[in-house]
């Protein structure tokens, strides 16, 4: 499966958007569709690093969290993600098409 067929069967678009360099990147829900909003500004491996903690939080339904649960959230995200690189290495056979 391809990068693009996940985020089609998911409602994902990505988007690039210049934010400030204290904004890496960011996702929103409206309505049935996700938003991932990275800032082209960066790296392409921190972009790709960001992407991927941007579309763990909608796997893991962050967007309805009470504002005093960001900390938490992004807590789940890091630990989440540290546990998947303990299982596969960056030169897994995935196909992000960047």
């Amino acid at each position: 499966m391809t990068f693009e067929d996940f985020c089609s069967l998911n409602n994902i678009i990505v988007v690039y958007h210049n934010f400030t360099t204290k904004i890496r990147g960011l996702c929103v829900k409206q309505e049935d569709y996700y938003i991932v909003a990275i800032n082209p500004k960066f790296s392409s491996a921190s972009q790709k690093k960001t992407l991927q903690h941007e579309i763990m939080h909608i796997m893991q339904n962050h967007f309805y969290c009470d504002p005093c649960e960001v900390e938490e959230c992004e807590k789940e995200i890091n630990h989440i993600i540290k546990d998947y690189t303990l299982y596969f290495d960056d030169t897994s056979e995935v196909s992000l098409n960047w």
